[in-house]
């Protein structure tokens, strides 16, 4: 059957249009083809953990101040120095055991080393040229601004200078009242009692009367 010109143009038109559509498919399917290959040579990111554990080895910071409430290596480090239980975390046994041993609240490692231990009893480390008061007597300063410092007791009963000062006085001048004499401790220090409460003083800033 001869085709006429109209039907000619008609299936050449078909013809070009499948062509047309079979070619863009390629291409979507080439394109697709070659995303997924970009996307396979992307790395996945590495794990990211927001608190690592430390590894054995880890250095320490042997000038990092401790006390109460502190934690990490070097807690662990200070408790293994204080023979108590291990566990990286500064809570009450180790605190009784620091003042038991150095007599203080806070230390750090370096620190720990070079501290003397606490000596569990009154030792007379008075100056000779000082006479020693009598239990109960009754004490003055001898010179101006006199401070007194605040005393803490250990577990075993030990007083120990904290630093701090109380605060109904920042000092006391010559001739002021300053409590009554208890005992006499290593360091030049008095352990006085004034209006039931325990303080230090320096020796050489009071006298007895």
């Amino acid at each position: 059957m001869k085709l006429k010109n109209e039907d000619k143009l008609l299936i050449g038109g078909g013809i070009v249009a499948l062509g047309t559509i079979g070619f863009l498919y390629w291409q979507k399917k080439k394109k697709e083809k070659d995303n997924d290959l970009l996307l396979d040579d992307i790395p996945e990111p590495p794990n990211v953990i927001d608190n690592p554990t430390p590894q054995a080895g880890a250095s320490l910071d042997r000038n990092k101040v401790l006390s109460k409430g502190s934690k990490g290596l070097e807690v662990r480090e200070l408790q293994r120095l204080l023979g108590v239980n291990v566990d990286g975390d500064f809570g009450a046994n180790t605190l009784k055991a620091l003042q038991s041993k150095k007599g203080v609240v806070k230390i750090s490692l370096a620190s720990y080393i070079t501290t003397k231990p606490v000596v569990n009893k009154v030792i007379n480390a008075i100056p000779t040229a000082l006479v020693v008061p009598k239990v109960g007597q009754k004490l003055m300063a001898n010179m101006d601004k006199v401070s007194l410092f605040n005393a803490k007791r250990t577990a075993s009963g030990v007083y120990f200078n904290d630093g701090t000062k109380p605060f109904f006085k920042n000092s006391l001048n010559y001739g002021q009242y300053i409590g009554t004499f208890v005992a006499s401790k290593l360091g030049g220090q008095y352990l006085i009692k004034r209006d039931n409460v325990y303080y230090f003083v320096n020796a050489n800033a009071v006298k007895a009367y």
